[in-house]
């Protein structure tokens, strides 16, 4: 069983070498590692340069900047293992983590394996931790429908390479693995799961998710309309509908608008407000079934955010910031 193990890199030399030295170090060692410089600027090159010098298992290409989909996708171009795992150059992974991939995949006859993850600060520090809701270690998305409430990030996972014909990650768009994940799930037979963590999510100032781009975070909607168009013309939209629904619920009407409104930009009241048209496109959203699973502290924003007590939703998310 081959693995290749794909790293887009754009402008991250203050975390790079933590990322590269975490996959030196797996003790699973016959990796191939394909390092894929998406137009950096700074000097993430010469940190790259550094270890495919030392590491024959090693090898970078340079492209134009195309954003992290269209890194991944060259990537898989590139990739001739049996199965691919992503790891984006800010984050790091435990140093068994490719060993326990390789070997569940090789017990069950897995097509995805999935670990749990710990969000971390730029120093290392523990924020959260995500642990996968499945208890059965091999299953479906038939047999187990809530493999799609989990965390949709192309991360944390090791997939068959084959998963892939005909699909690819979306470039220069945000919320990539958030169109492309449940579509690899519904492909996938045997999606097992392991419960040790391995791979530490860094958050940053600099990243997606903290982006100042406001905006852009409208993105979020095309990509639902692409992976829910999807399901439907694979004729399992409704078998599906509930936690479809839901990840329309968790990502946008909690989380997305959240972002939103905790950011400073003239312009978040109109992004609101188009979040707030989609979300009124669903009949009966707000009756999914999966709600009682939020924390409390989801619920509350959810409620403060479907009632549009945007002030609540602020208050509530400056206390928890203060007391974090």
């Amino acid at each position: 069983m081959k693995v290749s193990l794909i790293i887009p890199v754009y402008n991250v030399e203050d975390f790079l070498d933590r990322c590269l030295k975490s996959v030196e170090q797996q003790t699973y060692k016959d990796a191939e590692v394909i390092i894929v410089n998406d137009g950096s600027t700074d000097n993430s090159y010469k940190i790259i340069d550094d270890y495919v010098a030392r590491n024959s298992n090693f090898v970078t290409y340079k492209i134009e900047n195309s954003g992290l989909g269209g890194a991944r996708n060259f990537g898989l171009t590139k990739a001739t293992g049996d199965y691919v795992v992503f790891l984006d150059s800010d984050d790091y992974i435990a140093t068994d983590c490719l060993e326990k991939f390789i070997q569940c995949a090789e017990k069950n006859g897995s097509d995805i394996v999935v670990c749990n993850s710990c969000d971390v600060t730029e120093d290392g520090t523990a924020i959260s931790y995500s642990k996968n809701n499945i208890k059965e270690e091999t299953v479906s998305v038939y047999s187990t429908p809530n493999i799609l409430l989990n965390r949709p990030c192309a991360w944390a996972k090791m997939y068959r390479t084959t998963l892939f014909e005909g699909l690819a990650y979306t470039p220069r768009e945000w919320y990539e693995d958030l169109r492309l994940t449940p579509k690899l799930y519904l492909r996938a037979d045997k999606i097992s799961f392991i419960e040790d963590t391995l791979f530490f999510y860094v958050q940053r100032a600099g990243s997606i998710m903290n982006n100042s781009k406001i905006a852009r975070n409208l993105e979020i909607i095309t990509a639902f309309e692409d992976l829910l168009s999807y399901f439907k013309q694979n004729d399992v939209y409704e078998t599906f509908k509930e936690e479809l629904e839901y990840l329309v619920i968790e990502h946008i009407a909690v989380a997305g608008m959240t972002r939103v409104l905790m950011s400073k930009a003239s312009e978040k009241k109109s992004v609101i407000a188009k979040m707030e048209e989609y979300l009124a496109s669903f009949d009966d959203l707000y009756g999914n079934k999966y709600i009682s699973t939020l924390s409390l502290n989801k619920k509350l924003i959810l409620k403060f955010n479907k009632n549009k007590l945007y002030f609540l939703t602020a208050l509530c998310m400056k206390i928890k910031n203060k007391i974090s």
